[in-house]
């Protein structure tokens, strides 16, 4: 069973689209592709310039170790991407995949 976390934000002034990429590339070439039941991240952005990350794991439980784990060790790719996000725009929903 697939769950997913579909997370919708803009990026703060003062960003490059540029440096935000990298800063993805950063967070998915670090310890993340390593935590139990990664699947993957999409990342897409509209022509408004809203972001759409769609973060996979395998079941919800690993997708909340992988939260959890956010939350205390804060890797120092995580803080660089994190810096860049205007939170107060941030949407997220959990799905878990039917069919």
């Amino acid at each position: 069973m697939d769950y997913i976390e579909i997370v919708k934000y803009k990026l703060k002034e003062g960003f490059t689209d540029a440096q935000f990429l990298e800063a993805e590339k950063e967070l998915r070439n670090g310890s993340i592709k390593d935590i139990e039941g990664y699947i993957g991240r999409e990342l897409y952005k509209s022509d408004e310039n809203d972001w759409t990350l769609i973060l996979r794991f395998k079941t919800k439980e690993n997708m909340d170790a992988f939260l959890l784990l956010l939350k205390k060790e804060r890797p120092e790719s995580f803080k660089v991407y994190a810096s860049m996000i205007e939170w107060e725009t941030m949407r997220t929903e959990f799905f878990t995949k039917q069919l």
